[in-house]
């Protein structure tokens, strides 16, 4: 197993890439602080509808030196048929034994769904 990694992929939304993004971003410090004791908002780009996350500490410091993921948030061709979220994770592993960070891949990605269902019920 390789110390340093990557991982990406996407998925569908039903939710408006506006208000998917804004939600998303609002509270996500206070979402991850049991993951990261330090604020995780490393940048976000509005225009582009893009946040970095940096984690450290806590869980994360335990595995890893680095762990880095960014988000982008676009919209689909037409408004009403959602948006589309791209994600991207970089990794450095404290040491080979240490599994890649899928957990928390997953709680990324199993979050911003969570939002995602919120949103579409708050709509209707």
């Amino acid at each position: 197993m390789a110390l340093h990694g990557d991982s990406s992929g996407e998925f569908d939304t039903k939710s408006p890439a506006d208000k998917l993004f804004t939600s998303f971003t609002d509270d996500i410090n206070s979402t991850f602080d049991i993951i990261s004791n330090e604020k995780i908002t490393e940048y976000v780009g509005w225009e582009k509808r893009t946040v970095t996350l940096s984690m450290s500490g806590n869980l994360v410091s335990d595995s890893y030196n680095k762990f880095r993921a960014t988000i982008t948030v676009t919209p689909k061709a037409y408004e009403a048929d959602g948006s589309r979220v791209l994600w991207t994770v970089e990794f450095e592993k404290i040491r080979q034994d240490v599994e890649d960070p899928v957990w928390i891949i997953d709680s990324l990605i199993n979050y911003l769904k969570e939002i995602d269902g919120i949103l579409i019920y708050s709509l209707f």
